[in-house]
Formats: structure tokens, C-alpha cells, sequence
């Protein structure tokens, strides 16, 4: 049964002459009062509501059947309070009214309460007040919460007579999934003697997305309309407190990059959904460490049909992996407390990012002048791209530039390179390891000379940091090196190499031996890895001719190590 069938259905019912029972159940948070409260509302506001008079009670805290009749009294309320922009709850000054009136009908037909102040005796007055309650609809809530003391047969018993004797509708809300094994038995059992009008409320997510957030007018209610819906949820209770959320964090994050404000609202919804329904989202955990591509690599193992189904969940979902601002969200979500410092610190770094990828995108999209015809634009072109050059410095690889410069040549638009490459030089702060660049990294496949030259030359600003120890390292663990690495490694002397190995333990001198003879292997090797290798094995038979454990140690490297 659609929402929308159970609604028409609770409106008949409003509407009915008839004294009926109805039961309206569903999962925690649905929406089932929400929804029973919305269609009550507008059915007294119409004036079609039969009878016109209203209770509604919890079930929730009430010990005994003589609480129960006490709050249907007490919890009364005439049509007109439907009239209010605020439904009119029930007061000590509205209750005393009603004993008021009770009081003088009373005096007036058996004088049973003479002289008595109404407030005196309250409980007894109270009680017998319920024998004024008939003609009237009497909503019963919370029925899988109600005390162990109160009997479940005798709640459905007391629906009965509501209805037989005393000419009221009744309406149950529930959730018949939280009652325990004897009540729900019960429950069962009697449901077909007392109840009239059985309805499901079991919304989809996008229905109650639609009960949420009618209102979609705004960026906040339309990520989360929309973030809700993609989760599958359907607790309207939660879509709600996501509202409060992304609401809150909207209000810190005031002013930055709508792309922000997105991300935020995005992983904000699925840590506030796995936190408030756990056993229904991915867990917390799962989220936090989630690997959308560790499969492609074979390492995922043995996973359950609930792994794999939370695993779809999030790819559905398109969250990928959680960065410095995602935990600081989570963490936020799980305290209750806004960390404002660390949630724009975050946004901070992460507008730094977006506007490299900014960049990058202009950049890439000048290319696409070249790539994208087959018109005569070469002037254009080479422009544009002069241009972009200057803009985009900071988003643009070496390989990239070294592409554009080598292109520029090409097309014959050569005039102000040098100043081109030095304003790409002069924008960027990067360290010395990126102007020596990694010789295995295709970002730095520079073969321009002039850009080789200005990075070299740049490189040369900083001082030499490095040891051999760990450029040698460097060398097994990247299998790779280049010009200025040789260079650097053959300006120490065979004293340098045996001072490394013999300062290295354990795994790192593995790695130092094997750096500093990684040459001997080298088919085509030139006279400067020739001479390394030579410093290498001299230092090696060195250390061999110290001791016997050290020669058979030396030995495991492939040296030969003479008689000392």
C-alpha cells in the first residue's frame, strides 16, 4: 500500500460517521505521527472532521489503565484549538476549565461536589472526569513503549469500550515490530477483535523524502532531498536532524565555494545516516576506511552479501574517500560541537585544491584549440596558451610545460619563451626535490633544453641536503635515477662508500649496498657508473678483509674479496 493510499484512507476515516478502530504502524520514525498529525490538522481546519473533539496520549511513562483514562481527560481538546497556528496542548488552567464546568453540571443534576474548590482532590476529579469523555476521536501512541506494568490486553481492552460505549473513534500508532515477543503475540491475536482499519505506513524513500523536505527552494533542503533519497532513507525523524546538520554547518562554512558547501552536505548525510541508523547504513568504520578501487587490485577478500551491499551503497552514493574536512564533519556530527577553527581550516585547504584543479581545467581547455580542429589557428593558439602559461603556473606539470614550450618552437611563436619560463619558475615555491624533479614520475618527462636548463639552474639555489646513504637508497627503492644523481653519488670517494655501509643496519644497509652497486648490472653503462661501481666494490672488500664473518657477508653481494 502506496503513502498516498494510506493518507486517503486516514481522511475517509476523519471523515466517517461511524465509530471505528484504527491501526496505523510502521518503523521507528517513518513518519507515522507526523503524517496522522498533518492529515488531522487540515481535516479540523476543513471542518470535516467527525466527532470534533480530540485526544491525543502517549502511551510512554503511563504505570496504570487509571493513568491512561486520566490523560485521555486531561489531553481533550475542542475544534477550535485546531484553529491556532499552534495545535492547543492541553494546560492545568484548560483542565481546570473542563472540572469547572464538569463541577457545576454536576451540582446542578445531583449535588455530589458541593463547596468543593476545583482544584481540591485533583486526581479523583480527574478520573471521574473520563466518564465525561465520549463522542470524540482518541489517538493512542507509543504502545511498544508503555510501562511493564501496564497490561497490553487491558490497553485494548479500554480501545473497546472507548469505541462501543462510549461512541468514540480510536486510533493506534505503533510500531508492531518493537514489541516484545508476548505483546506482539497479544497484539496479534486481539488486532482483528478491536481494530477496524489496518494500515501500513511503510513510505520509500523518496515519498519520505517528499514528507521532509516538501520545500525545496533552497541549496541546503535541495542537497538533502537529494542526498536522503540516493541513502534510501526512509526515517523522516533522521532526514530532519541531516536538515539541522548541513543547516549548521552552512552557517560556519558562510561564503565559501559552493563546491564545498556540497562536499560537506554530502559526507555530512552519510555520517549522520551510519551514526543514527546503524544497523541499516554501512558502518562508521567501513566509511571512513572505504577503498572504491581496492578491488581493481585484488584485495578485497572474502566479503559478505552486507559488505557487498553497503559497498554498492556507497558506490551509488559516489563517495569516494574521506580527506581532512570529511573527519573533521564526522567529527563534528559524533560531538554535537562545531569545531569552526578546524572546519575552515579544512575548507581553507580544500579551496586551495579546487583552484589548482580550476586551473588545470583552463589549462587543458586551451589544448583543446589544438586538439579540436583542424582550422588554421596557430596565432590563436599559441596565445591563448602564452596565456595560460602565465595563469596557471601553479596546476602545470613540468612535463606540460616542457610539451607547451617544445610546441610553441614548433609553430614558430618562440619570441618570449625565456621570460615565460622564468615567470613559471618565479610563480611556483616549491622545494628542491621538485626542480630536480623524479626521473620515474612521467610529470617530470622534461626534454625542452631551456626548460631543462632553468629548472637546473633553479635547483642550484638550494643547498645540497643529500647523503649518500640516502641516495642510494633511493635508487633501489625508485629504480630509477638520473644525471644529476651519478653526478652526485661519483663526487664521493671509495672512503665516502665504506663509511655508509659501514654506518647502515640492518634493512637500510640491504638497501645501501644494493644502490651503490645497482651499476655493476648495467649492460651499456657509462664511465661515470663504471666508476661507482668500482668505488662500491673497493669499500666492499674492504669491509670483507676486516673479518671472516665480514668476508662471508661481503661474499652474499657477489664481490671476491682478496687475501688481505
Amino acid at each position: 500500500m502506496s503513502t498516498e493510499q494510506v493518507k486517503n484512507e486516514i481522511r475517509r476515516f476523519l471523515k466517517a460517521e461511524d465509530k471505528l478502530a484504527l491501526c496505523l504502524s510502521g518503523k521507528w520514525g517513518v513518519g507515522k505521527t507526523h503524517t496522522w498529525d498533518t492529515l488531522l490538522t487540515a481535516a479540523f481546519k476543513d471542518a470535516t472532521v467527525r466527532p470534533p473533539r480530540y485526544a491525543y496520549v502517549s502511551l510512554f511513562g503511563l504505570e496504570t489503565l487509571s493513568d491512561v483514562r486520566r490523560s485521555v481527560f486531561e489531553n481533550t481538546v475542542e475544534a477550535a484549538a485546531f484553529s491556532e497556528k499552534e495545535r492547543l496542548e492541553a494546560t492545568f488552567s484548560s483542565v481546570s476549565e473542563r472540572l469547572a464546568q464538569l463541577s457545576s453540571k454536576w451540582r446542578a443534576g445531583i449535588g455530589m461536589i458541593r463547596g468543593i474548590p476545583v482544584v481540591a482532590d485533583y486526581g479523583g476529579l480527574v478520573e471521574a472526569g473520563f466518564l465525561d469523555v465520549r463522542n470524540q476521536i482518541v489517538c493512542f501512541d507509543d504502545l511498544e513503549r508503555m510501562s511493564d506494568s501496564l497490561d497490553l490486553k487491558d490497553v485494548l481492552g479500554l480501545i473497546t469500550f472507548l469505541k462501543e460505549k462510549k461512541n468514540c473513534k480510536v486510533v493506534l500508532l505503533l510500531n508492531s515490530e518493537a514489541l516484545e515477543e508476548q505483546n506482539a503475540e497479544n497484539f496479534r491475536v486481539q488486532l482483528e477483535k478491536v481494530i477496524d482499519i489496518n494500515l501500513t505506513f511503510a513510505p520509500t524513500a523518496s515519498e519520505a523524502v517528499a514528507i521532509a523536505v516538501p520545500d525545496r527552494t533552497t541549496l541546503l533542503t535541495q542537497m538533502v532531498a537529494d542526498y536522503a533519497a540516493k541513502l534510501e532513507i526512509t526515517n523522516i525523524r533522521t532526514i530532519f536532524k541531516l536538515l539541522r546538520i548541513c543547516g549548521r554547518l552552512e552557517e560556519v562554512l558562510e561564503g565559501y565555494d559552493e563546491r564545498i558547501i556540497k562536499q560537506t552536505f554530502h559526507s555530512a548525510c552519510l555520517f549522520g545516516f551510519a551514526i543514527y541508523q546503524p544497523t541499516e547504513a554501512p558502518p562508521i568504520d567501513a566509511i571512513l576506511k572505504h577503498r572504491p578501487y581496492a578491488d581493481f587490485f585484488g584485495d578485497e577478500g572474502e566479503r559478505t552479501p552486507e559488505e557487498i551491499q553497503h559497498s554498492e551503497l556507497l558506490k551509488r552514493y559516489e563517495f569516494l574517500t574521506a580527506d581532512g574536512l570529511d573527519l573533521v564533519v564526522f567529527d563534528c556530527i559524533r560531538s554535537g560541537f562545531y569545531d569552526e577553527v578546524s572546519l575552515r581550516r579544512e575548507a581553507d585547504a580544500l579551496t586551495g585544491r579546487l583552484e589548482l584543479k580550476d586551473q588545470d581545467a583552463a589549462f587543458s581547455k586551451v589544448w583543446d584549440i589544438y586538439h579540436g580542429s583542424f582550422d588554421d589557428n596557430a596565432d590563436a593558439f599559441a596565445t591563448e596558451l602564452k596565456q595560460s602559461i602565465r595563469d596557471n603556473a601553479a596546476a602545470i606539470s613540468p612535463a606540460n610545460l616542457s610539451a607547451s614550450i617544445a610546441t610553441l618552437k614548433k609553430l614558430g611563436h618562440g619570441d618570449g619563451l625565456d621570460d615565460l619560463i622564468k615567470d613559471y619558475v618565479d610563480s611556483r615555491d616549491d622545494g628542491k626535490d621538485f626542480w630536480v624533479g623524479d626521473p620515474v614520475s612521467p610529470r617530470f618527462n622534461i626534454e625542452d633544453p631551456d626548460v631543462i636548463a632553468a629548472f637546473a639552474a633553479k635547483a642550484g639555489t638550494f643547498a645540497d641536503d643529500r647523503t649518500l646513504k640516502g641516495v642510494a637508497t633511493a635508487i633501489v627503492r625508485d629504480r630509477g635515477w638520473s644525471e644529476d644523481t651519478l653526478e652526485f653519488i661519483d663526487k664521493h670517494s671509495a672512503d665516502d662508500f665504506y663509511a655508509a655501509m659501514k654506518a647502515a643496519k640492518d634493512e637500510e644497509l640491504r638497501l645501501v649496498v644494493y644502490g651503490l652497486t645497482y651499476f655493476r648490472n648495467i649492460g651499456n653503462a657509462d664511465e661515470r657508473m663504471k666508476s661507482i661501481s668500482a668505488k662500491a666494490v673497493s669499500a666492499l672488500q674492504r669491509i670483507g678483509q676486516e673479518s671472516a664473518i665480514n668476508r662471508l657477508r661481503v661474499e652474499k653481494f657477489s664481490v671476491v674479496v682478496p687475501q688481505a
